[in-house]
């Protein structure tokens, strides 16, 4: 008899935890979203052998401008002496090199186009007027991870390789930086760049609150199209950062309350808070740096919680961030 006691206590504790996730996760089983990541990348380095650039540049006329003028600098596709400059671009021995890494570290994307898939349909879901982009590989030469234009995205494989890849060592690449330079990475830094081009910043003033609080809002936004991430992985911190963090929150806004920093609009305050780092400036070296975007995010989760009339969309168009604030009550 205890024994099927117990059964049953488990079987009500999965329903439990069943129900709470439901609630906190829209189905989107409904919504039909077919992506594919094209091999730019791939068939790029393949006019080495067939020269065929008319019929390549047929099969990415929508992509190819994109990258030729905001990732590799090559300017116009249709400039008669372009396929000498892109060939450059192949031959060199380096990019080669590169490509033949990218191919190792990447046989497939499936991964990471199931992943891209199921936050594209939260978008739908969340978003419905708008459209779910075009997604394309890319070798940069190192150059922006991820490239976002209307209705189209480039993702640089050769800057997720990997935190130990001898390239970033020759580019004296920081290790902070290098420890999300991982193929982990790729799906979400998708969404984050998808997020930070299709809802930028555009504050009623610009101090540190706010682009705090901005911040905080798009790494939400993440947490929306993709839930099955943790609030660590939303962050690109490691669990152990997260919990520094939450360990240290009210260390973290006494720190800049106490500094008078909260609606300083210098620049050079302002990215102490929220761009990357080995750590935070002017707190303990083992904290993680961009600890004002972590700020920024429970403060949006405490508004949102507090204004359940308010979307996903709203929240996005929202731009008064002091109101936010306000409205939070945010206290650590």
């Amino acid at each position: 008899m205890k024994y099927l006691q117990k059964i049953s206590a488990l079987l009500i504790c999965a329903i439990v935890l069943f129900s709470c996730n439901s609630k906190n996760t829209s189905s989107v089983s409904h919504i039909s979203v077919d992506l594919t990541i094209k091999r730019f990348d791939k068939d790029l380095f393949l006019l080495k052998e067939t020269q065929d650039f008319s019929q390549f540049k047929k099969e990415y006329a929508d992509f190819l401008p994109l990258f030729s003028y905001k990732v590799i600098g090559l300017g116009n596709p249709d400039d008669p002496n372009y396929m000498e400059y892109l060939n450059q671009f192949l031959n060199d021995s380096t990019m080669n090199q590169v490509a033949s890494e990218v191919a190792k570290v990447f046989p497939n994307l499936e991964e990471d186009e199931a992943d891209l898939e199921q936050a594209f349909k939260y978008l739908k879901y969340y978003f419905p007027e708008r459209n779910v982009p075009k997604v394309f590989a890319q070798i940069s030469g190192f150059n922006q991870s991820v490239v976002v234009a209307e209705d189209l995205i480039g993702i640089s494989l050769d800057k997720y390789l990997g935190e130990d890849c001898e390239f970033y060592s020759l580019l004296a690449t920081p290790l902070y930086a290098r420890k999300n330079m991982i193929p982990e990475r790729v799906s979400q830094d998708v969404i984050l760049a998808y997020g930070l081009t299709e809802f930028p910043f555009t504050p009623k003033t610009d101090d540190l609150i706010s682009n705090m609080i901005y911040q905080g809002k798009i790494r939400y936004f993440v947490s929306k199209l993709m839930p099955g991430k943790s609030e660590a992985e939303a962050m690109k911190y490691t669990q152990e950062q997260l919990d520094w963090c939450k360990n240290n929150e009210d260390l973290i806004w006494g720190y800049i309350i106490e500094q008078k920093h909260l609606f300083n609009t210098q620049y050079r305050t302002i990215i102490k808070y929220i761009n990357d780092g080995p750590f935070t400036p002017g707190m303990p070296e083992d904290s993680p740096s961009r600890t004002g975007i972590w700020i920024g995010l429970q403060i949006v989760k405490e508004f949102m919680e507090k204004n359940k009339d308010y979307s996903l969309s709203d929240l996005m168009k929202e731009n008064d961030y002091a109101m936010i604030l306000r409205s939070s009550s945010y206290q650590p």
